[in-house]
């Protein structure tokens, strides 16, 4: 379901320090997502006006024969990483998902020109996040031993300016390929291979250490 991840300006027609309720970053996402779905010719039903968090989707959406299953995940433009949850040491489901089932991440720009959307299966979307998963809980701590599995696990899409190695950054070049893309969800998307393939830096302690899931 939406995790909105960061406080939104109170005006989208320009910049602002003022805060408001971080949910409203989320339905913003959401109200979003389906505008520019009905602009590409597909009907839209939104699962939460009418039951909570059914089945983990937000929205589903269909044109002609075709129906997806869509999840929305969005976050703020001065932020832009997206937090995930599972609960503690569960199982994050990659396998048994549809074919249908789509995830599709908004960053909420400080204007609407500059928003941004990346359209993927959430079956890729699950494998990428399980990849950190199990990065992060292989590598020690400072002080030894393993790191724990607490359910929250976060990628951002932007480099890390003290670390340009750190697994979970850098997604916007790892995500390329899905950048507005909403053709996918009328042919299935492009597969795994046409993706990125994840770096693994080369194992240093100091660097690894400060590895955050948030």
């Amino acid at each position: 379901m939406i995790k909105a991840t960061h406080a939104l300006s109170a005006t989208r027609s320009a910049p602002s320090t003022q805060r408001i309720a971080a949910q409203i970053v989320g339905a913003i996402g959401e109200k979003a997502v389906e505008v520019e779905l009905l602009r590409r010719g597909w009907i839209t039903a939104n699962v939460n006006t009418s039951i909570k968090n059914v089945a983990d989707y937000d929205l589903f959406a269909h044109k002609g024969e075709r129906a997806v299953s869509i999840r929305v995940k969005a976050c703020h433009f001065t932020l832009r990483a997206f937090q995930f949850h599972f609960g503690l040491g569960k199982t994050i489901v990659q396998h048994d998902l549809a074919n249908n089932d789509f995830s599709i991440m908004m960053v909420v720009g400080d204007v609407r020109q500059n928003d941004e959307f990346y359209i993927m299966p959430t079956r890729i979307l699950r494998e990428q996040i399980n990849e950190h998963r199990d990065y992060y809980l292989n590598q020690p701590k400072r002080g030894g031993g393993p790191h724990k599995d607490g359910g929250h696990w976060a990628l951002s899409l932007d480099d890390a300016k003290s670390d340009p190695d750190r697994h979970n950054h850098g997604y916007a070049k790892k995500w390329k390929v899905y950048h507005d893309g909403w053709e996918g969800l009328d042919h299935g998307s492009v597969s795994a291979a046409d993706v990125t393939p994840q770096a693994h830096p080369p194992a240093r302690p100091r660097h690894l250490t400060r590895d955050r899931r948030a």
